[in-house]
């Protein structure tokens, strides 16, 4: 899996074996920074024609509650007309954020996405991650 794009913040690569984005946050960003980094994961998606992806927040390990609402308001919205049909989103983090409770906020419930074209779910394993997106 060679990296398609290296940010100081972000790794992104796409794994043709999988058929499988891959975004590896490296540390903890901004608010610009994480807006750069979705619009860039969407770029790389949309050039591989993927919809699968599996985004690595383990390093990243901060959750912005105003780029939580950029996500829903203006990023998520791009995926459908972009990428055609539904994507999903497998969020891989560190045990300990599961049980951060600004996290969980930040995070839509399952319920969220049953109307929507995209759908995200969160693991600490990369293994089940990439079994979820299999499915």
């Amino acid at each position: 899996m060679n990296p398609i794009l290296v940010q100081d913040f972000l790794q992104i690569s796409y794994r043709t074996d999988l058929d499988l984005l891959v975004g590896r946050w490296l540390r903890p960003i901004t608010l610009p920074e994480m807006q750069l980094g979705y619009q860039l994961l969407l770029d790389a998606a949309q050039t591989n024609g993927c919809r699968r992806w599996l985004l690595d927040v383990r390093r990243r390990q901060n959750t912005h509650q105003i780029g939580a609402q950029w996500m829903v308001s203006t990023w998520l919205p791009q995926l459908a007309p972009r990428l055609g049909g539904r994507t999903r989103l497998a969020y891989l983090l560190a045990p300990v954020n599961l049980r951060d409770e600004a996290a969980d906020a930040a995070f839509p419930p399952a319920a969220y996405f049953a109307d929507k074209p995209f759908i995200g779910e969160r693991f600490i394993e990369e293994n089940a991650a990439i079994a979820w997106l299999d499915a």
